[in-house]
């Protein structure tokens, strides 16, 4: 059936016509139903008889707005003549319709429907058969007139938590801990709606006493306040108690014994030291139960403050709970979160711009930890000589610089210079681009076996303020060979000196064979050995152990090198006294000396052995004389040499 919606006009016209009659309202008093039953418990199922003759279109709202002066709309219109009603409450009923060549007509009647929900109670416990009942102040207990508690003992008591205010009834059983089922029901003092439900609590369902009393937050202010927000439980006394760095707590004096969110400020604290915090409250069994422990938390004041880079750190102790996130404001929004990391280097900072930075800890349970905010600005001030700097052989056409840059005047952009000359040169020529931030330089215009060179280094920051001096230079290692002994520059690769060498010793593999020390020693002495191909190079450490250098490779081969002397003269002027032959690089030596008749005149097996010019400790004569020599290489290669040598007297 459809609403004639003339009709609907016709009778919205006739009710606004006569609201003289009618009131502001929309109800009248010309309809006529009846509404069995007018009261009961929710949920209420009410039934409606129409008492209209001829009517047409009748129209029900089963809840409707007395002080409306419009009809309902469409949506909350029905024909039918039942409606169930869920929930507590007075409810009106709108009748309104036509009746044919008549007018329209309108009714109002109201249904009262009663709370029957069973209220909300928590159950406390003692070992001592103690319990403490606290029933939930919410809006379905305080619907019923009374609250009847059946203790399970046979005994009970009605409570009006209406008129008294209480919420929490205590009881003592014999038994001592155990105790029958407690249940909780709500009464109508009028009305057919006596039956309601009931909540029924035991032992086993009775959850932890004081777990809901905890810390909320600790918020440490600047002027050595620390602000607790904390969860209170009604009629249970709450104190704060905290721990200034000894391990042992002590009250504060501070707290209560209200439902809900509470706070309170301890006073007298440092805003820069940690401190632990914790409730303690005595429940109805006057059993002391502690909450979880809160510590505050300390952003260090040394932060460090450089140009366009803000260092921050903190410290935290920590809680019994687990640790969710640390959050660091600027300027109250989060630049940055971790859970574990303690320092932050914040590089989004200008030059004369001051920022208040706070550090928060989340802590497990939505709890949370505020440190007490502080302003820092970056410094602008000139950059400091750079002190620490190295440089090392990478290979024949490459040598590495590095620097180390620290002290005030550090931004977080600069342009670092690199100047080099050959050494011995004081031609110190720009080598670096502009803007350059490779704090690991490579230079590859060098030829690193034919020159040693030097570097030195200094900086602009992004405040344009320059360093007031160069460092001090730093060459690199030149390894040469002087045919006996191999020998390196005393330069110093670091910008604080060189604490020992050592030779590398290579096969013509590349492969190392022995790594020799020689402290501050800058040459070594070259022993025959069985290769015929090596190479060496020189590492050097510096005075703090902490960097090392290198020099370029140098590769070598082991050929037999014999020095014979064409002449000497034994003449008492210690000079060319004697027939010496220099042998290098041979692992056997036989020479024989000669005259010009074959009388063998001198023999030996060892190279560093000389002739003296006797014959059988007598002056030899001047004249020519022969030698032969018989030697064999590192590689077991037989060499001979033949020829003759002028003795003058």
């Amino acid at each position: 059936m459809k609403i004639n919606l003339l009709l609907l006009f016709l009778l919205s016209a006739f009710l606004l016509i006569n609201k003289n009659v009618f009131g502001q309202s929309f109800c009248g008093t010309t309809g006529k139903f009846l509404v069995t039953p007018t009261e009961g418990c929710a949920p209420l199922t009410v039934n409606i008889t129409n008492q209209m003759v001829n009517a047409e279109n009748v129209t029900y709202a089963y809840d409707f707005n007395k002080k409306s002066t419009s009809p309902p709309e469409e949506k909350d219109r029905s024909f039918e003549l039942s409606h169930v009603y869920n929930l507590p409450g007075t409810y009106t009923i709108l009748q309104y319709g036509s009746i044919k060549d008549v007018a329209g007509f309108s009714l109002c009647k109201d249904v009262v429907v009663k709370e029957n929900r069973a209220p909300k109670a928590e159950l406390m416990t003692c070992n001592n058969g103690r319990v403490r009942l606290t029933i939930v102040n919410d809006a379905v207990s305080s619907a019923y007139d009374a609250i009847e508690i059946n203790w399970g003992d046979g005994s009970s008591q009605s409570v009006n938590i209406k008129n008294n205010g209480a919420l929490f009834y205590d009881h003592k059983y014999a038994t001592g801990g155990n105790f029958p089922a407690i249940t909780i029901q709500g009464k109508h003092s009028t009305g057919n709606c006596n039956q309601t439900l009931k909540t029924t609590l035991t032992k086993e369902t009775a959850p932890q006493s004081l777990a809901k009393i905890r810390i909320r937050s600790v918020e440490m202010l600047p002027s050595g306040e620390a602000k607790i927000l904390y969860d209170g439980m009604e009629g249970i006394v709450t104190e704060i108690w905290i721990d200034k760095g000894d391990g042992q707590f002590v009250t504060t004096g501070k707290g209560g014994q209200s439902d809900g969110a509470q706070s309170a400020t301890v006073t007298g604290l440092n805003p820069q030291q940690i401190y632990r915090f914790k409730l303690s409250s005595k429940n109805f069994c006057d059993d002391l139960i502690n909450s979880p422990v809160v510590s505050s938390l300390v952003l260090k004041e040394g932060a460090v403050s450089l140009d366009e880079i803000i260092s921050v750190s903190w410290e935290h102790y920590p809680n019994t709970g687990n640790l969710l996130q640390y959050q660091l404001k600027r300027d109250g929004s989060v630049i940055f979160t971790s859970t574990d990391q303690l320092s932050y280097l914040d590089t989004d900072v200008k030059c004369g711009t001051t920022y208040q930075y706070e550090i928060v800890a989340i802590i497990e349970n939505d709890v949370r930890s505020y440190s007490t905010p502080f302003s820092i600005a970056p410094k602008s001030s000139a950059p400091e000589t750079i002190t620490t700097a190295s440089v090392t052989v990478k290979d024949e056409n490459t040598i590495t610089t590095q620097v180390a840059l620290s002290g005030e005047g550090l931004t977080s952009s600069y342009d670092l210079i690199v100047e080099r000359a050959t050494l011995g040169s004081q031609d110190f020529q720009q080598i670096s681009q502009p803007d350059n931030q490779s704090l690991l330089f490579d230079d590859v215009d060098v030829n690193t076996s034919a020159n040693s060179y030097c570097y030195r280094f200094t900086y602009e920051n992004a405040c344009n303020l320059r360093a007031p001096a160069f460092s001090a230079p730093v060459c690199s290692i030149l390894l040469q060979n002087r045919v006996t002994d191999v020998l390196w520059n005393a330069d110093s690769p670091f910008t604080d000196g060189v604490g020992s060498y050592n030779l590398i010793q290579m096969d013509d593999a590349g492969t190392v064979q022995d790594e020799i020390p020689k402290q501050l020693e800058i040459s070594h002495l070259l022993d025959i050995g069985s290769q015929s191909a090596f190479s060496f190079q020189v590492k050097a450490q510096s005075t703090d152990g902490n960097m090392l250098s290198y020099s370029n490779v140098l590769s070598l081969r082991r050929d037999p090198i014999v020095l014979i002397p064409d002449a000497f003269t034994p003449n008492g002027d210690a000079y060319n006294e004697r027939f010496e032959v220099k042998a290098y690089f041979v692992s056997t030596f036989n020479m024989s000396v000669f005259t010009r008749w074959g009388e063998v005149v001198f023999q030996t097996e060892n190279s560093a052995e000389s002739w003296d010019g006797k014959i059988k400790n007598e002056k030899a004569p001047g004249g020519y004389y022969l030698y032969k020599i018989e030697m064999t290489n590192a590689s077991g290669q037989q060499i001979s040499r033949n020829g003759s040598f002028l003795l003058i007297r």
